[in-house]
């Protein structure tokens, strides 16, 4: 087994795989005994107060959900009618996918239906997507590949270090007509609902597959894969078909996203191998006939000793937001650039952990993962946004 290993204390602090840090956030304290998932009233305030100056930004921050051991990296349909984020019910260590019905309004309102969940028993998983039509979706999982003697994916604790774990058997799964299998589980009345999507897997190559995220046309999902030995971003096919490697650097590439116009990658990498995680973007090469080649013009948009990862473009093309660990490893904040790296202005202001962003489609709403929640375990929030001046 091949790991990724830092000295810094952050990444256990959430979540595996995806961004192996498109994840990251302590579990904090379990569910009580019998607790189910249910669906998301609308939060009436968190327990770590933010500092005020967060409101100039954010507003109608609501926590999306609960009744999970911990919860995070969500992301919105084009539609902003539902989301898909992954979570660990009560009793289970490994984190599963889940859909839910979205409802946003303004006001503290907003809220998520029953959450269903996709993953099968006995699996790892991480990364869900929509596709822009909202026909499909993708996650990560080890569904029929896991193996219990693998550590759980993610920065482990090893001694007076961290270990982050790529799972062999993780493969990208896609999932067509994804409303009507979830749409029915949820009117099952189990009090739990659950249907196995992980039917269709795109990639079968006994490596870590995962991090991915379609092109804004459909026409494309760009991921993270170690099938050549090292930690590389690639592109498909939405049916797994012309695989295509970008970048061909040693060091970890990871968590890629597509810029609104599909012309360029916003990623992070740990280019100097000293496990700080930087944020890069470049411009997509294609071919006449519209065949993505690889890269070039690589920018490397922050240069620090921080942990900088979680990276997501604003539908304006121009700015990126992402986490940071300028204010300590136990408490990664939120900040927002401009796509040539300067600008950078700080976005969230709680204690604790706030990361893994991503806004909907019309820029109104940031959702991210945060530890603010009263029982002090790491779930999914929303808020509306206003763009820093």
């Amino acid at each position: 087994m091949k790991w990724f290993r830092s000295s810094v204390a952050v990444l256990a602090i959430t979540f595996a795989g995806c961004s192996t840090d498109r994840h990251a956030g302590t579990s904090g304290p379990s569910t009580a005994a019998g607790a189910h998932p249910t669906a998301g009233a609308p939060a009436t305030g968190p327990a770590p107060v933010p500092d005020p100056a967060e409101g100039q930004i954010l507003s109608d921050v609501v926590q999306l959900t609960r009744g999970f051991d911990k919860a995070g990296e969500g992301y919105f349909s084009r539609d902003m009618k539902w989301v898909i984020f992954q979570a660990s019910p009560p009793g289970e260590k490994n984190y599963q996918m889940y859909v839910a019905p979205l409802a946003l309004s303004d006001g503290a309102s907003s809220h998520i239906g029953q959450p269903v969940r996709i993953s099968p028993p006995n699996s790892r998983n991480t990364c869900g997507y929509f596709a822009p039509n909202g026909e499909s979706l993708i996650f990560a999982s080890t569904a029929g590949k896991e193996d219990p003697n693998e550590p759980a994916a993610g920065y482990q604790r090893q001694g007076g270090n961290y270990r982050w774990d790529f799972p062999n058997g993780m493969e990208i799964y896609r999932a067509d007509d994804w409303q009507a299998a979830v749409t029915a589980a949820a009117a099952s009345g189990n009090p739990t609902p659950q249907v196995d999507l992980a039917k269709h897997a795109l990639t079968n190559n006994n490596a870590y597959d995962a991090e991915g995220a379609f092109s804004p046309d459909g026409k494309w999902i760009v991921f993270g894969s170690r099938r050549d030995g090292d930690s590389e971003l690639y592109v498909m096919r939405p049916d797994g078909s012309g695989a295509v490697r970008l970048t061909h650097t040693p060091g970890y590439d990871g968590g890629p996203f597509f810029s609104p116009d599909g012309k360029r990658l916003v990623y992070r990498s740990d280019r100097k191998g000293n496990d700080l995680l930087q944020i890069f973007t470049a411009e997509l090469k294609f071919a006449a006939d519209g065949t993505i080649t690889g890269i070039r013009n690589e920018k490397k948009l922050t240069d620090d000793a921080n942990v900088n990862w979680g990276p997501y473009w604003h539908p304006d093309g121009r700015h990126i937001i992402y986490a940071t660990s300028a204010h300590g490893h136990t408490n990664y904040e939120l900040y927002w650039m401009n796509d040539d790296g300067t600008g950078k202005t700080r976005v969230t202001y709680a204690p604790g952990f706030d990361g893994l962003p991503a806004f909907s489609a019309d820029g109104k709403y940031l959702m991210w993962s945060s530890k603010r929640s009263k029982d002090n375990t790491t779930q999914v929030f929303v808020a509306r946004f206003k763009p820093p001046q």
